[in-house]
C-alpha cells in the first residue's frame, strides 16, 4: 500500500483525481490546489505538495496538448523567463519550512489573491511587458512553496487581453515548466521517495481524461461564471488551510 493508505482510501482519491481533473479542466487552475487539500488529510501538507508536482506534471501535458491552438507562447516565455529563477529558490525555502508553515502560506496567498484579483478587475489593468515581469518572479517564489500559483498570476495574464481559452492553455504551459523545476528540487532532497512518486503519476494520470470533460465545460460557459466559479472556490480552499495549520500547530 502506499503511504499505509487503505484500498477504500485509495478509491476515494482516485474518484477526487478525476474531479478534480475536471475542476482544472474547466477553469485552468482550481484543480491542483483542491486536490492537494483533499489529499493533505491523508497524508499531510508537506508530502501532498511534492505529490501534486508530479501529478499535475500530467496533468498540465494534457491540457497543453489540448489548448496548443489558443496558447500564447510568447507570453509563456516571458514569464518563464524571469519566474524559472524563483522557482527553484522557493522550492528551495519549501524543503526547509514546517508542515504548519505551509498550511499558513497556502491560506495567506489565497487571501492576498483576492484583492490582486479584484484591483486588476477594478483598474481594468493593462500587463505590458514590464508589470508581466515582476509578477512572474513574484509568482515563481509562491509556485516554488504552493500548489495552484496561478491564483495570482491569473490577473496579469489576463491583463494582457487573452479570453478564457488562452488563458487556460498559456497557464497550463507556464505551469508545466514549473511542475518540472520544483520535481528536481525536490528529487535532490529527502522530500521525493518512491511511493511519492508513485501515488503522484496514480492522480495525474486519472486527471487526465477529467481534463478533457473540463474543456467541454469550459467552451461552454461565461467568462464571469468561470470568475465566480474560482472566487468560491477561493473562499473554501482558504477555510481549509487555515484547519489545516490549526491541526498541524
Amino acid at each position: 500500500m502506499i503511504f499505509g493508505l487503505e484500498f477504500l482510501t485509495l478509491a476515494l482519491l482516485v474518484a477526487a483525481a478525476f474531479l478534480t481533473g475536471v475542476l482544472h479542466g474547466a477553469t485552468g487552475m482550481a484543480g491542483g490546489i483542491v486536490m492537494a487539500s483533499i489529499l493533505a488529510h491523508f497524508v499531510g501538507i508537506k508530502v501532498a505538495v511534492p505529490v501534486m508536482t508530479v501529478a499535475l506534471i500530467f496533468s498540465h501535458l494534457s491540457r497543453i496538448l489540448m489548448y496548443a491552438k489558443e496558447t500564447d507562447w510568447s507570453i509563456a516565455g516571458r514569464v518563464l523567463l524571469f519566474g524559472c529563477p524563483t522557482i527553484v529558490l522557493g522550492a528551495l525555502v519549501f524543503g526547509r519550512i514546517s508542515a504548519t508553515t505551509v498550511a499558513i502560506v497556502f491560506a495567506a496567498f489565497l487571501c492576498i489573491s483576492f484583492p490582486v484579483k479584484y484591483w486588476a478587475r477594478h483598474y481594468q489593468l493593462t500587463t505590458g511587458p514590464k508589470l508581466l515581469a515582476g509578477a512572474s518572479m513574484i509568482w515563481g517564489m509562491l509556485a516554488g512553496n504552493v500548489i495552484g500559483p496561478g491564483f495570482f498570476l491569473a490577473p496579469f495574464l489576463l491583463g494582457t487581453g487573452m479570453n478564457r481559452l488562452t488563458f487556460v492553455g498559456t497557464l497550463a504551459t507556464v505551469t508545466l515548466v514549473m511542475n518540472v523545476l520544483k520535481l528536481g528540487v525536490f528529487g535532490a532532497t529527502d522530500l521525493m521517495h518512491q511511493e511519492t512518486f508513485a501515488l503522484g503519476t496514480i492522480i495525474g494520470i486519472l486527471s487526465m481524461p477529467g481534463n478533457w470533460v473540463g474543456r467541454h465545460i469550459l467552451q461552454r460557459v461565461r467568462d464571469s461564471d468561470h470568475r465566480l466559479a474560482i472566487d468560491l472556490m477561493t473562499l473554501m480552499l482558504i477555510a481549509n488551510f487555515i484547519y489545516l495549520a490549526t491541526r498541524t500547530a
